[in-house]
């Protein structure tokens, strides 16, 4: 008799299960873990390859001012870099010019400001200009 109750149980557990688990993963995905993309892009035009361009910012995905994210050189002078970010985040950043890995000049503007949405989306700045 054991066998078959343990059999039964087990059925009934899996049969059960295959509906819970459903409904537990649609509700274990909250909104606010979403990320979005977001690609920042600044025109400068840097002396010799030793200098490079970099983001940084209050958040964490952003170095949190004490470290960035460096930004990759394009064509005709324009840097850029996509960075994950939490969705519905507002954030302070600024760009940043790195040379030899070291911060070596600061935009002269104010902190920019950021808040980041639903959807994937380019923030396309000039040097120290809001």
């Amino acid at each position: 008799g054991g066998a078959e109750d343990s059999d039964g149980k087990e059925w009934e557990a899996g049969d059960g299960g295959d509906g819970d688990p459903r409904a537990k993963r649609v509700a274990a995905v909250p909104p606010m873990l979403q990320n979005v993309q977001v690609t920042f892009r600044v025109h400068y035009l840097t002396r010799g390859g030793a200098q490079g361009l970099g983001v940084t910012g209050d958040h964490e995905c952003l170095g949190q001012w004490r470290s960035y994210v460096p930004l990759r050189a394009g064509k005709d002078g324009f840097w850029s870099e996509a960075v994950a970010l939490p969705a519905d985040t507002r954030l302070e950043w600024k760009f940043i010019l790195v040379e030899n890995g070291k911060v070596t000049r600061w935009e002269e503007c104010g902190n920019r400001t950021l808040v980041t949405e639903h959807e994937d989306q380019t923030v396309h700045r000039w040097w120290g200009y809001h």
